[in-house]
């Protein structure tokens, strides 16, 4: 990871940013793990929060979260094959969670569906597993919660 590590957050899709969001998610969702173009991106998109890192100004890393009726919803983090290894994945984390904590009342719960194969990364975060392994867009993943 370089020094000159940043992170942008917005909301929606209005953003100049938006089109570097879509093609690291394509290279490591669609590309990658071969999940189909159109589940890859949905109608949440226009509502979540949206975190870009960049490094040395190169877009590296994404991710987004979200409200629902359960609390709130991280989710679709991708770090570009180039960058993976540098601490990205856990920068978008930490940025995430300290986003929530501004905007949500303290006890909030916070959830993703992880993909299972790298639920030690959030479980290092402390998250907890909740329930049982579950097929998503053709990949196991699990429920993984926190309270902030």
């Amino acid at each position: 990871m370089s020094d000159t590590l940043s992170i942008v957050i917005f909301q929606g899709i209005e953003s100049d940013w938006w089109p570097a969001v879509m093609q690291i998610r394509k290279e490591v969702f669609v590309d990658e793990q071969e999940i189909d173009l159109s589940l890859e991106f949905d109608d949440l998109e226009p509502k979540a929060h949206h975190l870009l890192v960049l490094d040395d100004g190169r877009p590296a890393g994404t991710c987004r979260f979200y409200t629902t009726e359960e609390g709130y919803k991280l989710g679709r983090f991708a770090v570009s094959k180039d960058f993976r290894g540098e601490g990205i994945g856990n920068a978008l984390l930490q940025a995430s969670l300290s986003e929530i904590e501004e905007i949500a009342p303290e006890g909030t719960r916070v959830y993703l569906h992880a993909q299972s194969y790298i639920t030690k990364f959030y479980a290092e975060e402390g998250f907890e597993v909740k329930g049982d392994e579950f097929m998503e867009d053709g990949i196991p993943h699990v429920v993984m919660e926190m309270a902030i």
